[in-house]
């Protein structure tokens, strides 16, 4: 009887299909399914907007924070991962596992929009990951986002730089580079973020079909709620630490989603 190499070939394949989507059952109790998607293929587009209050920033602006406090912003820069889209009314939370890191960075509007392939279903939250994870972290910098070219790479044992503001007040210039992966100053973040009223995310399987979610990124949050952040008293924090922790706990306020964009 003769061999057929084909065979193994179609069994190997058939395996790499059934795998390549697998659910669990997340603490927060929802029914999570992670899906791979094919290289550079995208159904979702989601764009983040640097924001101060309800307008867009401008690095030639001046602004007015919390506190009254007069400034301009020189670095505005952010990185997001692990994005997850949820459905609350039947408890099921899709992670669109990309394995990758996007670095947003206020200067460079062709790193505002993350591309993603999402499952057809129906969406009304979306959640995601303020900062590099542990892993990405002690593996050591990398390239593209991870690029320690970026300015947002600080040490192998420090690690990267998860949101990074800078800029200058009335009297004195101001720089909140926050980091931690670790421990009581773990600064990572993941904020749930709900649609506005009414509206939701109806992703379909329609071919070539499109679909956005705009969120907006408002500098402002980074100074109160919970915590009082003062340019005058506190105009630097560029290590791990309590600060630290307290600008990130502020920042993951800083998310909001404007609109929902079904095709």
């Amino acid at each position: 009887m003769k061999n057929h190499p084909v065979l193994p070939l179609l069994i190997i394949l058939l395996i790499a299909v059934c795998c390549s989507c697998s659910k669990e059952y997340s603490a927060s109790g929802f029914t999570k399914t992670t899906t791979t998607p094919v290289e550079d293929s995208f159904n979702l587009t989601i764009n983040f907007r640097p924001m101060v209050d309800t307008v867009k920033l401008s690095f030639d602006s001046t602004y007015r924070n919390f506190w009254k406090e007069e400034y301009k912003v020189s670095a505005f820069k952010f990185y997001v991962s692990n994005f997850s889209l949820i459905n609350t009314d039947s408890g099921r939370a899709y992670h669109l596992d990309t394995g990758k890191v996007f670095l947003v960075d206020a200067a460079d509007s062709t790193t505002w929009s993350v591309k993603l392939l999402a499952q057809p279903f129906i969406y009304n939250r979306i959640s995601f990951l303020i900062g590099v994870d542990s892993l990405h972290n002690i593996s050591g910098a990398k390239t593209g986002a991870l690029d320690p070219a970026k300015g947002m790479y600080w040490t192998p044992s420090a690690g990267y730089i998860m949101a990074k503001l800078e800029g200058s007040g009335k009297d004195n210039n101001f720089a909140y580079n926050i980091g931690g992966f670790s421990g009581d100053y773990n600064v990572l973040r993941k904020p749930t973020l709900l649609f506005p009223f009414e509206q939701y995310l109806q992703i379909s399987k329609t071919a070539g079909a499109k679909w956005v979610i705009n969120i907006n990124a408002n500098v402002n949050s980074w100074f109160y709620n919970p915590h009082q952040i003062k340019i005058a008293t506190n105009p630097t924090c560029t290590s791990p630490g309590l600060m630290a922790k307290d600008i990130s706990e502020n920042y993951s306020n800083m998310f909001s989603v404007d609109t929902v964009i079904n095709n």
